[in-house]
């Protein structure tokens, strides 16, 4: 039994040093994304949480209308692995004391991260994907992924799909943002385990234009005369070829075959 129209969004923000350059713009939007979520019908409340041992220290849920986005304090690496799994077993845990009538009807968690991970050892890509895919089989949760990098264009491509790459630019991280607050304002409108639109390839070329490797790479011949060489332009289709091999590896690694019982479950 759950609380019909009440929402829990959780994040989990990067804060490695890949990400510095960008971290107030990444704040900003984020910051726009609750605000979006807060006036939207229905009750939401927030978890937040950055990469490191405290993703998994959380405390109550907050009003999105009056969460604060944590302050992205850089350290050199990133355990995404292992804070992910930290924050899911948290929260698993903070909702399963809650009293049936007010859990809520839905569960998201926004990953905004550089794309690497350094660091992990606690949780391994197999346990991490079982304990996600339990979450997402038997409570309705859904991961939205941010990925914010030079080569996050190869982020899944096409409807279905929860995660979307971001040039690192403050314009790519604001069009990403808000393409996944317009994906929680559709998920939130219909029930657990109904389809939701993904991102659209509009919403992908806006936060990873095609054009953004049509650049110009100074460089030496062999004389030591400069030269300039044209980098090729990664047009629509070939971002779309690679995104829908990356999309195939993504789904072995996140849907396994069949279901096992992770070593560390969380419940809702």
């Amino acid at each position: 039994m759950t609380k019909p129209g009440r929402s829990v969004i959780a994040l989990l923000l990067d804060r490695s040093s890949a990400l510095a350059p960008l971290r107030d713009e990444i704040r900003a939007g984020v910051s726009a994304l609750l605000a979006d979520q807060a006036a939207r019908t229905g009750d939401v409340e927030v978890y937040a949480a950055t990469t490191g041992r405290k993703a998994g220290k959380l405390g109550g849920g907050i009003p999105a209308a009056d969460a604060s986005v944590p302050a992205l304090r850089g350290r050199g690496t990133a355990a995404v692995r292992d804070s992910l799994g930290a924050l899911v077993t948290a929260l698993g845990g903070n909702l399963a004391g809650m009293p049936e009538q007010e859990r809520p009807e839905r569960v998201f968690l926004l990953v905004v991260t550089g794309g690497a991970d350094e660091g992990s050892a606690t949780w391994g890509p197999d346990e991490l994907r079982d304990l996600v895919a339990t979450q997402e089989r038997d409570y309705a949760w859904e991961v939205l992924t941010v990925t914010v990098a030079e080569h996050a264009g190869l982020a899944p491509w096409g409807e279905g799909h929860r995660s979307i790459g971001a040039v690192p630019t403050a314009e790519g991280v604001r069009f990403a943002l808000a393409a996944a607050s317009e994906y929680l304002g559709r998920a939130r409108e219909v029930g657990p385990w109904q389809p939701v639109p993904g991102f659209s390839q509009e919403q992908r070329c806006a936060a990873y234009p095609p054009s953004y490797h049509l650049d110009e790479q100074n460089r030496t011949d062999e004389t030591g005369a400069e030269t300039t060489q044209a980098i090729p332009v990664i047009t629509a289709e070939r971002l779309a070829e690679a995104d829908r091999a990356d999309a195939e590896h993504r789904r072995r690694w996140w849907q396994p075959s069949s279901w096992k019982q992770s070593r560390k479950p969380a419940n809702a």
